[in-house]
């Protein structure tokens, strides 16, 4: 009788095989070890590369990977897996792996790669194609080829409607992306306008970007509703930021040439900081809002850090400005009062 023997494999600390390995990373994986599943299953891949079991492996790994934080680590895992076993079962999982890992990492032409590489695949079913969608339309607007991504974000909400794929309260987050794309694209179409130098057109211009700005919120606020509380503090930085930049560039308008005096220059600049001040005072409020989330959640992310600090550089706007303003030979309630009245007039003119 032919006996036959598991091959062991030798390291510094130990002999075993890999039977052995795959048990320990199993229990590590069941016991949320994540450490430990890793080190098994990357001692599994590299000591056994002509298994057919290399790619679930490799998709374990990934998940342990990135459970304990190591996202580039998960990312280099996943790709392996598409790139070296693109017939295998595990491709087309280690494809959707990536593409939300290259959108937590930021990697922005990367996922737009990856979403082209999964829509041409022939075994994707809707709920892939509405992540590929996604994937490669997000990718082309966070590189600014808003118009091109249009279609991609448009056609994977309609699919996204057509198959009631979303229609809980809670968004998967393929969806969620979907969503965050269309927010993004707008926000672009609306910072795109610019009030410096004055165009003639002004208050069109001003209602073109406030009526974009509103549907980009609008999306965003959707994206909040993700599954992955992840895509809640990305929504929730952005539409902080939309309103900081916002303020930005309307504050930054200068003074009409009619304002000749340095009186008439005092006026205007406390006229268009108090009467818009309240953009900052609204983003302040979803920066806030996104900080709580983070601290209710556990999420330690970039996002998170960030809107900390747009939030401290808006608090000290606000600051600054009033500290200006306060050397002006009138005061803020002055000014106030006058906006006021200003406006209650073009009120009173539009219902005439």
């Amino acid at each position: 009788m032919r006996i036959q023997t598991e091959e062991r494999i030798v390291t510094a600390h130990e002999v075993t095989t890999a039977r052995e390995l795959s048990l320990r990373a199993e229990r590590a994986l069941l016991e949320q070890r994540w450490d430990e599943a890793a080190s098994a299953l990357s001692l599994l891949v590299s000591a056994e590369p002509e298994s057919p079991n290399v790619p679930e492996w490799l998709m374990n790994l990934a998940m342990a990977y990135e459970q304990g934080g190591a996202r580039d680590k998960a990312r280099a895992a996943v790709k392996r897996v598409y790139e070296e076993f693109p017939n295998a079962p595990q491709a087309r999982p280690a494809l959707l792996r990536a593409a939300t890992l290259h959108a937590y990492l930021e990697e922005w032409a990367a996922l737009e790669a990856i979403g082209d590489r999964l829509l041409a695949r022939s075994d994707i079913d809707d709920v892939d194609r509405i992540m590929g969608l996604g994937s490669r339309g997000l990718g082309r607007v966070e590189q600014g080829r808003d118009l091109q991504a249009s279609p991609d974000i448009l056609d994977g909400l309609d699919l996204a409607d057509r198959t009631h794929y979303a229609t809980g309260n809670v968004l998967p987050v393929a969806v969620a992306q979907l969503r965050f794309a269309l927010a993004e694209m707008r926000k672009i179409q609306s910072e795109r306008i610019k009030f410096v130098p004055v165009p003639d057109n002004f208050l069109d211009k001003l209602e073109r970007r406030s009526t974009l700005l509103l549907q980009a919120q609008t999306s965003y606020a959707d994206t909040v509703r993700s599954v992955d509380p992840h895509w809640a503090a990305m929504a929730g930085y952005r539409v902080g930021e939309m309103y900081r930049n916002y303020h930005r560039d309307v504050a930054d308008i200068p003074a009409p040439a009619l304002a000749k005096t340095e009186k008439q220059k005092q006026i205007f600049y406390a006229f268009m900081h108090i009467r818009y001040r309240n953009l900052l005072l609204k983003g302040i409020t979803q920066l806030e809002q996104t900080i709580a989330l983070g601290e209710r959640t556990g999420d330690k992310s970039s996002w998170i850090e960030r809107a900390k600090t747009a939030k401290s550089e808006m608090d000290r706007a606000i600051a600054e400005e009033k500290a200006t303003i306060a050397k002006f030979p009138f005061t803020e309630e002055h000014v106030q009062k006058a906006l006021d009245e200003l406006l209650a007039r073009e009120q009173k003119k539009k219902g005439a």
